[in-house]
């Protein structure tokens, strides 16, 4: 039986209705007339192990990316899917005392009940993980040779399809690939046609998609079904086309940063959890002892948003209110622009025209306009930033020349606990050096702690803030990289 980790098994039970299973993440119920409620929980697993932590708003996501990739996939045609009811809709299948609940919606599907094959299907276009492993060892992938020299993160010849088995404890173990195919071709088949499905739509905006894993099952006609989930951070790998592109320009490459949960993974390997045993009581009992840093857990709430935005084009809260019909009330952010000088602030009379328009449209939550100088007020941008900018969901800081008002900004907000985004924009004329020092304020930042544009770079001048301000409104932010703390020296000798 698998076990729990507290934080998971602490997880609300819905009453009213008979709970089927308790899965690593997920919790299923039967609706009856053949359908199950899946419940997608904010619990998180790695190497078969269920950590003992929660990240908000993870199931959210799983919930809202499965439920635009089970759409696309079925008004394409690609496959049939499980998918019956999502977000407000949910309440027609559910008992009074469950309707209405918005929680509950946003992380809930209806389905159909599947009898489902017991295989994890898995599509690999990049070598990584499992297969890097298998390769650095003896050359091949899946027993298929492959030519020497390939590194981390390098793009396969071909699409591999891997399958495991689907163990509920323990690790998944490797299946022979010719054999699977043989005897299920239409499930390896539609495995593939869905992958290069998400993989084209992908790379339209600018991703990687490395490998994913899914499910099918058979309904009550025998008619193979596509179940469980589709291309989440949790059973896919996402990566920067950009930055994936530039990694292979160097000969000791590795596969990009990761937009899934490959953050806990890490973590984990540092902590020696991929080397503990999820059969024995002893190493699950150490595992759920472990405290998952605070920081780790907000940056991966963040790169699941982060990542939903970056697919879907879309903030997962708007997602649930135009997409999933969910009653959500106040979702807009609020947003501080901050000018270094009142000349800058008079120079963008256009953009704030524009962004007062997305208050009153109930699209923003708030605008709030400042003139600070980090470097004519420091005692002022001191007391502002300890006060959270005013509690400011973003900050957007703008200015000409030198300005250093971003990364000052930026630097303080860390040291006052604050995780408030600043994204900087720079101000001056085409071609001019002020415009070129306020660029370089921005970008040459040690650790490019403030926010720019993923394509362009910096944001500049008044349709540069307008940009900004949008971005603030309507996008997700990066998760910030690990802050590398120096110590202060002085009187040092030689």
């Amino acid at each position: 039986m698998l076990q729990l980790s507290p934080a998971r098994a602490a997880g609300t039970i819905l009453e009213g209705l008979k709970l089927l299973n308790r899965g690593k993440v997920r919790d299923t119920y039967d609706l009856g007339s053949g359908l199950l409620l899946s419940v997608a929980t904010d619990a998180v697993s790695i190497f078969d192990h269920v950590l003992n932590a929660i990240i908000p708003g993870k199931g959210i996501i799983l919930t809202a990316m499965t439920h635009f990739w089970m759409t696309k996939l079925e008004e394409a045609k690609i496959c049939k899917t499980h998918l019956v009811a999502a977000g407000s809709a949910i309440d027609h299948y559910l008992p009074d005392n469950l309707r209405g609940n918005v929680d509950l919606q946003s992380r809930a599907l209806v389905v159909k009940q599947l009898q489902m094959v017991p295989i994890e299907f898995i599509a690999r276009g990049y070598l990584t993980g499992s297969a890097l492993k298998e390769y650095q060892t003896t050359g091949k992938v899946f027993g298929v040779p492959l030519p020497k020299g390939l590194h981390d993160g390098d793009k396969l010849p071909f699409v591999f399809d891997t399958p495991t088995t689907k163990e509920v404890e323990g690790h998944d173990i490797p299946m022979d690939a010719k054999e699977v195919r043989v005897k299920y071709p239409e499930e390896t088949k539609t495995l593939l046609a869905v992958y290069e499905f998400v993989r084209g739509f992908a790379e339209k905006h600018g991703i990687i998609f490395a490998d994913t894993k899914l499910e099918f099952g058979r309904d009550e006609e025998g008619q193979l079904v596509l179940g469980d989930e589709v291309a989440t951070p949790d059973s896919s790998r996402f990566w920067s086309a950009d930055v994936w592109r530039a990694s292979q320009k160097d000969e000791n490459r590795k596969a990009p940063p990761p937009y899934d949960k490959q953050l806990v993974r890490n973590w984990g390997i540092d902590a020696g959890v991929n080397n503990l045993d999820p059969l024995s009581p002893k190493d699950v009992k150490k595992v759920h002892g472990m405290s998952i840093p605070d920081d780790l857990i907000i940056a991966t709430s963040e790169m699941y948003r982060y990542i939903f935005w970056l697919i879907t084009g879309r903030r997962i809260d708007s997602y649930l209110t135009t997409a999933l019909k969910i009653k959500l009330g106040v979702t807009g952010r609020k947003v501080a622009v901050v000018f270094g000088s009142v000349s800058d602030r008079k120079e963008a009379e256009v953009a704030i025209a524009v962004a007062k328009k997305y208050v009153s449209n109930g699209l923003l939550h708030e605008l709030n306009i400042h003139v600070l100088s980090c470097h004519r007020n420091p005692l002022d941008l001191v007391e502002f930033t300890k006060q959270g900018c005013f509690g400011a969901d973003v900050v957007v800081a703008a200015g000409g020349k030198a300005f250093a008002l971003p990364g000052v900004l930026d630097a303080h907000l860390h040291a006052n606990g604050w995780r408030i985004p600043v994204i900087g924009v720079a101000f001056g004329h085409s071609g001019s050096e002020e415009l070129l020092a306020a660029e370089l304020s921005i970008s040459q930042i040690p650790g490019r702690p403030v926010l720019m544009d993923e394509k362009v770079g910096v944001y500049c001048n008044s349709a540069g803030l307008s940009m900004a301000i949008a971005r603030a409104a309507f996008s997700e932010m990066p998760p910030g990289l690990p802050r590398v703390k120096k110590e202060s020296q002085f009187f040092i000798e030689d």
